[in-house]
């Protein structure tokens, strides 16, 4: 088996472990009521940031990058590849969460908006497992959605299944 495929194979085994442990560890919140991301998600930020740093310093610095086309294209998408998931993974970090109680959730993330909803709207609750997250869906046609990674999400998981929900 060629090396690329071995280490692709290795990075999707640790990447699959990592989420489920993490998943896991944040199921409930630490304080009651809230819902946002912890610390493994700035992490994350950082690290797709060093990475973009440095292929940055590869496409300034190595010499070969000018000569070999494909090295060049590479870099370049490791930068942008990178510098995206960089940009989303401190979106997520700085601007989604929320609150709930027992009457209703308040939710805001930039790519979809506030949702305030009220349980007694609650239509359907489905389990997204190839994102990993919980699609809660009200009368009004809004979509709440609860990442695996969201501290708090499994006190939400709770309160809807004691109030008669299931999933």
């Amino acid at each position: 088996m060629d090396s690329s495929v071995v280490s692709g194979l290795i990075g999707g085994i640790a990447s699959i472990a990592l989420c489920t442990y993490i998943s896991k560890n944040v199921r409930n919140t630490k304080v009651e009521g809230q819902l946002k991301y912890g610390t493994f998600l700035a992490v994350l930020a950082w690290c797709c940031l060093l990475f973009v740093g440095l292929a940055i310093w590869e496409f300034i610095y190595d010499e070969d990058t000018w000569i070999r086309r494909s090295d060049l294209y590479s870099i370049i998408g490791l930068i942008f590849g990178f510098g995206f998931a960089a940009v989303y993974c401190f979106g997520e970090y700085f601007k989604v969460g929320g609150s709930f109680d027992a009457e209703g959730i308040n939710f805001y993330t930039p790519w979809t908006g506030r949702k305030i909803e009220a349980w007694e709207n609650l239509v359907s609750i489905k389990f997204n497992a190839t994102a990993n997250w919980y699609v809660l869906r009200f009368q009004s046609g809004n979509k709440v959605r609860l990442s695996s990674l969201l501290s708090g999400h499994g006190d939400v998981l709770e309160l809807l299944h004691t109030k008669g929900h299931h999933f």
